[in-house]
């Protein structure tokens, strides 16, 4: 009868312990995270910064124009509201994408910062170096000052606008970093959050439109290309009460949204799936 009893009671035991696994739901965020077609991808909890998705997310690449997220991050630092900047023959003669500057035209801080996020103006960017610290050499010694500050180990700048220079890189985490701090700048993030704006300078004024906010959950991003880099995108999520930051570097003009979007979507479900727990 004993044994008949343990027998009975290992196998209630073991029926007991079965029907708990099967009414537990693995995520697959803990299992198989999904693919993209970026070489280098992350993404990390914006109130955190916890890695929630990684592919190569501290190898170095080259960023492109997602730099001047932090060129827009020093302006607002540097400069008071209101003030103006004045474009130099230097700047006005960049490589473009530009807003089409003339030596001699000034241009508030405000709408240098549009155009340099919401058009990607290499002019701009010049201008905007040019004002806050004399040279673009000075202001690169500003952006990696700052990324000393961000405790950044695999990021050097030399330019302020992403135009290539093999001395130019980062990491997807590190872009991720930089994308953190600049949210926490009410600037920069109305510009980067803004759909539709005005760019007025004094000399000329242009109707700006974002399309990136049409990606769902998608509050603010600013993407980049060169040869070099290939497709670049940053982007600030939000879904509910969730927020994360998605990078993805050498991607190709397509998949680059694609790409955030899925290590969001698989980023979200984690964060939800350690709620529930």
């Amino acid at each position: 009868m004993t044994n008949i009893y343990k027998l009975f009671t290992a196998t209630f035991l073991v029926f007991l312990l079965m029907s708990g696994m099967s009414s537990v739901k693995i995520s697959t965020a803990e299992t198989e995270p999904p693919q993209i077609v970026g070489a280098f991808g992350v993404t990390i909890d914006a109130s955190t910064g916890e890695i929630l998705y990684n592919k190569n997310a501290h190898s170095k690449a080259y960023p492109a124009s997602m730099t001047k997220v932090l060129t827009a991050t020093i302006l607002d630092e540097r400069m008071e509201d209101g003030e103006m900047l004045m474009v130099s023959r230097n700047a006005a003669a960049q490589e473009c994408l530009c807003l089409g500057l003339t030596p001699g035209e000034k241009i508030s801080k405000l709408d240098a910062m549009k155009a340099l996020l919401l058009l990607s103006a290499n002019d701009v960017a010049v201008t905007i170096a040019e004002n806050v610290a004399g040279s673009e050499e000075g202001f690169a010694e500003l952006m990696n000052h700052k990324v000393k500050q961000l405790s950044l180990k695999n990021t050097h700048f030399v330019t302020p606008n992403g135009l290539h220079d093999p001395n130019h890189y980062t990491t997807p985490y590190d872009m991720a970093l930089i994308t953190r701090e600049a949210i926490e700048h009410p600037n920069v993030l109305k510009v980067l959050s803004t759909q539709t704006t005005q760019i007025k300078t004094s000399m000329q004024e242009k109707t700006i439109h974002n399309l990136l906010h049409t990606m769902p959950n998608a509050i603010a991003g600013k993407p980049g290309f060169t040869d070099a880099a290939q497709h670049t995108l940053v982007e600030y999520l939000k879904k509910g009460n969730k927020e994360v930051i998605s990078v993805v570097m050498k991607s190709d003009k397509r998949s680059k949204y694609s790409d955030i979007q899925t290590m969001a979507n698989y980023s979200f479900d984690y964060m939800q799936t350690l709620t529930a727990r």
